[in-house]
């Protein structure tokens, strides 16, 4: 009986690190394409970027969210648990204020900076969870 409890529990381990990385990686790349998106100031084949497009990023967060509720109680407290919890605050900001900009017609080069701060805070934030996970196996 023993036995079985501890194979379950490093089953569910090794699940929650691999949906873990998975959801990093989901982020990451939406905060990726979402930076080159405001590098080209929402222009895409010559049309601006839509509300409706712009629905891809607000997606991912949507099931990053998912994930993390789906996980807090078993693993909030731990290191990556505080990690994917800042990372996904993070990609928030990140996607909001992206989105801001995308809609409003003045964009700064000042603006813009701030924009790929919050991308670096994104890829900063990604690299903890991937540590904390390391850290812990």
């Amino acid at each position: 009986m023993l036995t079985c409890v501890i194979l379950f529990a490093s089953c569910y381990s090794s699940s929650y690190r691999r949906e873990t990385l998975a959801s990093v990686a989901l982020v990451e790349g939406l905060s990726d394409k979402l930076a080159d998106y405001c590098r080209a100031d929402f222009i895409v084949q010559r049309h601006p970027l839509s509300s409706e497009e712009m629905g891809e990023f607000y997606y991912g967060l949507l099931k990053a969210r998912a994930f993390q509720n789906m996980t807090a109680k078993s693993h909030a407290s731990q290191a990556s648990g505080v990690a994917f919890s800042k990372l996904i605050d993070a990609y928030e900001k990140f996607v909001g204020d992206a989105d801001q900009y995308r809609i409003n017609p003045s964009h700064t080069h000042e603006a813009l900076d701030a924009l790929m701060r919050e991308h670096d805070e994104v890829k900063h934030r990604a690299a903890e969870v991937r540590e904390a996970l390391a850290s812990a196996s």
